[in-house]
């Protein structure tokens, strides 16, 4: 492996480790997550500012997210070079739009249904309009086994626990955990093998949980969390 594979392996990672990248393909319907700034356009170059005028202060950039939903007509390249293709029709026009798979502008990416086609790309659909552009929904073996994927916990109730103050949770994994409904100590303590297995794989942790042993740290964590809570109402009560 030269240098230029391994950093883009290393750029390849580093994005996995914010969000996952599900299995689809052309005539999937995707849903796309796109990062939108909303910071303050920088002032003009070489433009000198007025004469008393306060020097501006610097733009605080934003980011807000906006959905791009269509069907997938193209996949191509491959490694950190690898994109695709999303066409939707908007207002009576075929609208298209390629996106890097793993660029860091892209904040999650959904599967709403699966398609059967039978091509590689689907550059017909841009002659076709209504009924003659559908695509039909694929219920073989392979898309009943994507469509029942481990898809997340259920999101409990409350605050958010830091997550990050057990050993092996940076705060890019910890949104990761957060994306699949993981927000508490609670939950990690009482992760069972199968939670282990289905988290592992949906964030490819290579085994980091038995590992740096996430579940003990979380049970102690909670233990400590809870005797500060009792010590805390002791003198009141």
């Amino acid at each position: 492996m030269n240098i230029i594979q391994q950093l883009e392996k290393e750029q390849m990672q580093a994005v996995l480790a914010k969000r996952g990248v599900p299995e689809f393909g052309p005539g999937d319907t995707l849903k796309v997550m796109v990062r939108v700034s909303e910071g303050d356009p920088a002032p003009a170059k070489g433009k000198a500012p007025a004469k008393g005028a306060k020097k501006p202060e610097a733009a605080k950039e934003t980011f807000r997210l906006q959905a791009y939903e269509g069907v997938c007509i193209a996949r191509s390249g491959h490694g950190v070079n690898e994109s695709f293709t999303v066409r939707k029709i908007s207002y009576g026009e075929g609208v298209e739009r390629v996106f890097p798979i793993y660029s860091p502008f892209i904040a999650e990416i959904e599967v709403l249904r699966r398609g059967r086609v039978r091509r590689a790309k689907l550059y017909y659909l841009r002659g076709r309009r209504g009924k003659a552009a559908r695509i039909l929904e694929r219920t073989d073996a392979r898309a009943r086994r994507l469509a029942a994927a481990w898809k997340g916990f259920k999101k409990p109730k409350g605050d958010a626990d830091d997550l990050t103050k057990i050993s092996g949770i940076s705060a890019d994994l910890a949104a990761r955990l957060m994306q699949l409904g993981c927000i508490k100590y609670e939950q990690i303590a009482t992760f069972s093998d199968e939670d282990i297995a289905n988290v592992d794989e949906a964030i490819k942790l290579e085994g980091a949980i038995e590992k740096n042993d996430w579940v003990g740290q979380a049970q102690r964590l909670l233990a400590e969390a809870t005797a500060g809570e009792a010590a805390a109402e002791g003198p009141a009560a």
